[in-house]
């Protein structure tokens, strides 16, 4: 769903009611996101002809009766903010999640996930300033040389987990300028989700 078009859950269900003459509103489109509801594949096809965000091959041409089984699960995620791979940031927004754009990603596998824009230089050798990371919340447990979304005293970072003496929130970036971050209290920094995926339009 490729962004969406930057299309919100509200202007999506309108559109896909006007092409599946079919009342569909912004609650059908918040239970796919959520994955309370199986997408059908005249619905996966509309959602295609709307957004642009390819359907997969073996769903074209297809009858209405349903998708196969060997069809790649499609995972609805928002796109909710941006986080810094860099400094400490406050989130700049707090956005009601049925407004915000939707991606689509396949085999994600299980999980709760958004999507953070990264701001920043301090993990460009996976992430590059401008790309996006697909976070699992549903994943919190740190294991050493793994990315995660960290919040420290209500800052947000995107970094890696480094269990050593003393343990740290590591960059991994080509600019020498970015340094580690140490903290004295393991309490005080909360684990929001584990990077799953990062990508980036060229």
């Amino acid at each position: 769903m490729e962004h969406a078009n930057g299309m919100s859950q509200s202007d999506l269900a309108r559109a896909l009611a006007t092409r599946l003459r079919v009342g569909f509103d912004r609650s059908k489109v918040y239970k796919i996101l959520k994955e309370e509801r199986d997408v059908s594949a005249e619905e996966m096809l509309a959602i295609e002809e709307i957004t642009g965000f390819p359907a997969p091959a073996s769903l074209r041409g297809m009858p209405k009766a349903g998708m196969p089984k060997d069809t790649p699960k499609i995972t609805r995620v928002p796109l909710l903010d941006s986080v810094a791979a860099g400094k400490l940031k406050a989130p700049s927004s707090q956005i009601p999640v049925e407004d915000v754009p939707l991606l689509a990603f396949a085999d994600l596998g299980r999980g709760e996930f958004f999507a953070l824009n990264v701001e920043g230089d301090s993990m460009d050798r996976i992430s590059p300033e401008g790309s996006i990371i697909i976070v699992n919340k549903a994943d919190r447990t740190l294991i050493n040389g793994r990315c995660y979304v960290f919040s420290h005293r209500g800052e947000t970072t995107y970094k890696m987990w480094q269990s050593g003496d003393p343990a740290h929130l590591a960059p991994y970036s080509t600019n020498p300028v970015n340094k580690p971050i140490f903290f004295k209290n393991k309490k005080d920094l909360e684990v929001i989700g584990r990077v799953k995926r990062t990508l980036l339009d060229l």
